[in-house]
């Protein structure tokens, strides 16, 4: 998997207004792999080198390693500090949470940490175990994904929050942005003043954004609207040639090597904004998915967006519309 380097974050930290500040180099604690992407702002993802992100194939094709990497992001602001997303379960190694809870401690010290999802699947929920009964951790919920789900947890310190929740963590400021389709309530971060977003699934995973039923991309269709409002909101100083976008399952961007170490940027949102436009009319480019899964059966494809969505619900969407 190509990985970030510091050169190339260096100028990012530039392009987006930041003073070239030096960052820590990648370390691997456990099964985590932690790169410092901005000043007090970490991306961790739960592989190592025993365990690498993602695919990895033989001469014939044949599927020999399959790392379906999962992202968090922690930001530490002078006060306060926020952990995006709780990434896989980890079953394949023996310390993870002990693991993350030291990548964690080790850089906030004694802040107040604020646990938030981008939204409510497995594969971004999973290491909960490590801190569902810290009684110095608060979870703070965006609601239509979990407000069902609470009363499994008694004993957690919870707020829920709908779109445009800010959180000041000191000097960091995160506002976040519902963008339903993926699931009912998910969100994005915008990391205010540094044009970076943290889209978790909802507006592509990596490659693409996966949508389950047909009511689902209803939903896709307002959540887009509502980010790009957000984006376009001059209240918001979006420079939209500086927006950096790190999805939850970063790995994944590998389907588009031209990208290099870079990351997906507001071409991308445009490329989302043309063919959810294409999907509705009838003219996206398609294939099959290739994906072992029961609904998502076809690839509906424009520049680097990818919406995975099936065939029949794109048919029956149209002629209700």
């Amino acid at each position: 998997m190509k990985k970030i380097i510091a050169a190339v974050l260096a100028l990012a930290m530039v392009a987006c207004g930041q003073k070239n500040i030096p960052l820590d180099p990648e370390v691997e604690v456990g099964p985590y792999t932690i790169t410092n992407i901005s000043s007090g702002i970490y991306h961790i993802q739960d592989y190592n080198t025993a365990n690498p992100a993602g695919e990895e194939f033989d001469a014939e094709g044949n599927k020999t390693h399959f790392n379906n990497c999962s992202d968090m992001y922690l930001l530490v602001g002078k006060t306060d500090a926020l952990l995006v997303d709780l990434s896989n379960r980890i079953r394949w190694a023996d310390n993870a949470e002990e693991s993350l809870r030291s990548i964690v401690s080790d850089r906030i010290s004694d802040k107040p940490l604020t646990i938030t999802f981008t939204h409510n699947h497995g594969d971004h929920t999973g290491m909960m175990p490590a801190y569902v009964n810290d009684p110095d951790v608060k979870f703070s919920l965006p609601r239509k994904d979990f407000e069902n789900l609470v009363s499994r947890f008694p004993g957690v310190k919870y707020e829920m929050y709908d779109d445009g929740k800010k959180f000041d963590l000191g000097g960091i400021s995160v506002t976040s942005v519902e963008v339903p389709g993926h699931t009912a309530g998910s969100m994005v971060f915008f990391v205010d003043g540094l044009n970076m977003l943290l889209s978790g699934d909802a507006i592509g995973s990596g490659h693409g954004v996966w949508i389950f039923d047909l009511e689902s991309f209803k939903n896709y269709i307002g959540g887009f609207e509502n980010l790009m409002s957000y984006i376009n909101d001059k209240a918001n100083n979006i420079d939209k040639d500086a927006l950096r976008i790190y999805g939850g399952h970063y790995w994944q961007k590998d389907w588009f090597p031209e990208l290099g170490d870079d990351t997906f940027g507001m071409q991308y949102i445009y490329d989302m904004q043309e063919l959810i436009k294409q999907v509705v009319d009838g003219t996206a480019k398609t294939e099959p998915s290739g994906l072992d899964h029961r609904t998502i059966d076809t690839y509906f494809r424009n520049g680097q967006a990818i919406i995975a969505w099936n065939a029949a619900f794109a048919e029956q969407y149209r002629a209700e519309k």
